[in-house]
């Protein structure tokens, strides 16, 4: 009987060892699987602005602005998800190309919580809503954190 006292104690140990070995690898498995969420988060968040890489129409662009616009109060708390915008806008007074006007607007992303740099954010990308043109073509390109959000659009004409 007394050889199968040290037995007993260790069976106790080793059912907590095992339970503690299932809890981490279905720990692990879980991380895993909401790190791919996030993966597929951040996609579909990314979307909403890359659909419109490449040359786009300032008709196309202005619907990217509303979509911004939108985004500024819906993500006043989350401002790393407005990205900060960057547009040549050029004059259109002047028909030459080469004499024309090359202006510069960008609307950096605002701080949390502060209701004034969202509201320039806003007002800026108001204005350059209504100076893209519809008939002129834009150049569209993206920056991106490190954590894969968009975080920077850049118009060029």
């Amino acid at each position: 009987m007394k050889s199968s006292l040290p037995v007993l104690l260790l069976l106790p140990v080793l059912l907590i060892s095992l339970g503690m070995y299932t809890y981490t690898s279905s720990q692990s498995t879980i991380s895993d699987s909401m790190s791919e969420m996030s993966n597929m988060e951040i996609e579909a968040f990314n979307t909403q602005f890359t659909v419109y890489e490449g040359e786009q129409t300032g008709a196309k662009l202005k619907s990217l602005m509303g979509t911004l616009i939108a985004n500024a109060n819906t993500y006043k708390e989350e401002p790393y998800k407005l990205p900060e915008v960057t547009a040549e806008i050029i004059d259109s007074d002047s028909d030459d190309d080469e004499e024309q006007d090359v202006t510069v607007l960008e609307a950096k992303t605002p701080e949390k919580s502060d209701k004034d740099s969202l509201q320039d954010y806003v007002d800026l990308l108001t204005e350059i809503r209504s100076s893209l043109e519809n008939k002129h073509n834009y150049q569209v390109s993206f920056g991106y954190n490190s954590d894969g959000i968009v975080n920077k659009i850049i118009i060029e004409r």
